[in-house]
């Protein structure tokens, strides 16, 4: 059985620091993301592209989350008293592929925590080729980075299904997520 993941789906502004949320990343001007502008139904009846995206622009002086609307909601100082802590992990849920076959693939997330002394900005994005970006960004401001999994070590645009498991055997990350909507 799958470990349910609630994630936010509305309102991100307000659920983000209680539950993930899929946000795109843009990191010194570059975009990693995965969403879509409009999912179609059929999709979202796969859990394919149902949440909406917020976004986490990332600049040489600022960090500035927005809601599914674009509204900047909050703004960071890109500082080690500011942001304690950048966690990145991975988790890999089932999804369903269109067509006669119907067949089940994994799709995989990276998860990101950005960490303040008052609240955790729980981040979701299936672009894994935005991680080389985000550890470098995150190392160039000299912020704590926790990779429990040695994310950075590896080509995450080339994870297959045993290479996953051989990085995530033994700790949480390993389980089969499904992510659920959750307000």
């Amino acid at each position: 059985m799958p470990k349910l993941v609630p994630v936010t789906v509305t309102n991100i502004a307000t659920h983000i620091s209680q539950r993930p949320a899929y946000m795109t990343l843009v990191i010194n001007g570059q975009k990693y993301s995965t969403a879509r502008k409009q999912t179609p139904f059929i999709l979202k009846a796969l859990s394919e592209g149902a949440a909406a995206h917020g976004r986490v622009t990332m600049t040489t002086n600022r960090v500035s989350l927005a809601d599914e609307y674009g509204h900047v909601f909050q703004t960071l100082a890109p500082l080690a008293s500011v942001i304690t802590t950048v966690k990145v992990g991975l988790m890999r849920s089932k999804v369903h592929e269109i067509g006669p076959a119907r067949r089940i693939k994994s799709r995989y997330t990276l998860m990101i925590d950005l960490v303040t002394p008052s609240a955790t900005y729980q981040l979701l994005n299936t672009a894994l080729n935005g991680l080389p970006a985000l550890v470098a960004w995150a190392q160039d401001y000299h912020l704590t980075l926790v990779d429990p999994l040695n994310l950075a070590g590896h080509d995450l645009t080339q994870l297959t299904e045993p290479v996953f498991e051989a990085m995530t055997s033994g700790t949480p990350y390993f389980a089969w997520c499904q992510t659920i909507g959750a307000r």
